[in-house]
């Protein structure tokens, strides 16, 4: 029988989310970088213009006490398979994992290296930041989507809705996680080029061209390889940038704060996609080759 206990990998603004909002309805341990590490932590959650303060179990892969039957990954998607692996046997063969990654290319590296376990995956619009340290801000109610890549059932979306946090199975996950990509190709590297919010994209001329172009290369792209939407990728790249229109990406932020950005997992992704069915796509390549960090 599985136990109770949530084991959340990464402490970036999602893990902390997540961390904070399951706390009252599961136990949960939240796993950090290697090292040493006090065996618990006050966490505050901000919203609206109140403030939750939690009492979390943390510990760090190199000094994890229990095994692992359930795991969800929170980590950046080019950190997500290094970090599972470091997990080592602690890591149940047919633990149950959910993955919280941007793009598509970790969700794929992580189901063939763990081929025994139960894997789902999630496309969220939840909103959060790290204004200080041990703290993480609500910033935007959203919803999660989840749905089942390989193994046994797991009711993750009761967990979700157990806690509070906007939750439905969604079913193939992969045009889900195909869906939530053509928007982050679209919105997230442009804001990093043009180092400006997501609403400002369309104000500015430049920036909207550049929008269109990349998204019919997208289009073409994601249809080669199967997926269909109703609308194009720049109408709804361009509804999410206006509804979104004061936040700052995930990438611009890790630009700002000279971190690796998710390029590979999102723009390299669809520029593989592009060289499996010989799709041209120009825009996109020059915008990775702009944005591209050195190894």
């Amino acid at each position: 029988m599985k136990s109770d206990t949530i084991h959340i990998l990464g402490a970036g603004s999602i893990g902390l989310l997540l961390a904070t909002r399951l706390t009252p309805v599961a136990a949960v341990v939240l796993i950090r970088r290697a090292g040493a590490h006090p065996p618990c932590v006050t966490l505050t959650l901000q919203e609206d213009a109140a403030d939750y303060r939690f009492d979390i179990a943390q510990t760090s892969a190199d000094r994890l006490q229990r095994p692992i039957e359930r795991l969800i990954v929170c980590t950046k998607a080019y950190d997500a398979l290094p970090a599972v692996q470091s997990l080592g046997a602690q890591l149940q063969a047919d633990a149950a994992l959910l993955l919280m990654q941007n793009g598509m290319s970790s969700q794929e590296e992580i189901t063939a290296a763990l081929p025994q376990a139960s894997i789902y995956a999630a496309s969220s619009t939840e909103g959060a930041y790290r204004p200080a340290p041990g703290c993480v801000r609500h910033a935007g109610r959203g919803i999660t989507r989840i749905g089942r890549i390989q193994g046994q059932k797991q009711d993750w979306v009761g967990l979700f809705q157990a806690a509070a946090l906007q939750s439905q199975i969604a079913e193939p996950i992969r045009w889900h996680l195909a869906n939530k990509l053509r928007i982050n190709a679209l919105i997230n590297p442009l804001t990093v080029l043009h180092d400006c919010r997501n609403g400002e994209l369309l104000e500015r001329p430049k920036a909207r061209t550049e929008m269109q172009r990349l998204g019919e290369e997208v289009d073409r792209i994601l249809q080669a390889a199967g997926y269909h939407f109703d609308d194009s990728a720049y109408q709804q790249a361009a509804a999410v940038a206006s509804a979104t229109s004061a936040n700052l990406s995930s990438m611009l932020q890790d630009a700002r704060a000279g971190r690796r950005l998710e390029l590979d997992a999102i723009t390299g992704y669809l520029l593989r996609l592009a060289d499996e069915y010989a799709i041209d796509a120009p825009a996109n390549r020059a915008l990775y080759a702009s944005l591209r960090q050195p190894d």
